[in-house]
């Protein structure tokens, strides 16, 4: 069975969350609003993964204890193959102002939104739900 795990780091800021917009020109939702993260690696733990998926994506670079808010787990059969899928979703409580955001080639803008942003879409909303 195949595995992938997505990591990825809402950087909460009171009432405020950071998201960034994929590029228009990429194959997986294009112009999509989302939270930085990505695939883990390999030999990497999840909060070293994370650490590196901050970085490429923007730049963040800080030190952080990780809290685990959200998370999906489905097993699919595609093609008679099994496949595991796990995202994990860490809140990350940061001061913005501290915070100098170096987009990746992989997105093309970013925000500082409330829950209730028109960018965000209602799968995105959800991961914030439980969020105080």
């Amino acid at each position: 069975m195949n595995t992938k795990i997505v990591i990825t780091g809402i950087l909460k800021d009171n009432d405020e969350f950071l998201i960034v917009k994929r590029n228009e020109n990429d194959d997986l939702y294009p112009g999509s609003w989302e939270f930085p993260g990505g695939h883990l690696e390999i030999g990497e733990t999840l909060k070293d993964g994370l650490k590196r998926e901050l970085y490429e994506e923007i730049g963040f670079s800080e030190e952080f204890d990780p809290i685990i808010t959200h998370y999906y787990d489905e097993i699919k059969n595609k093609d008679n193959e099994l496949s595991h899928n796990l995202e994990l979703d860490f809140i990350i409580n940061v001061n913005k102002s501290s915070i100098k955001v170096v987009l990746s080639n992989e997105h093309c803008d970013y925000k500082w939104v409330t829950r209730n942003s028109d960018l965000l879409d209602d799968y995105i909303k959800d991961k914030l739900s439980n969020i105080n």
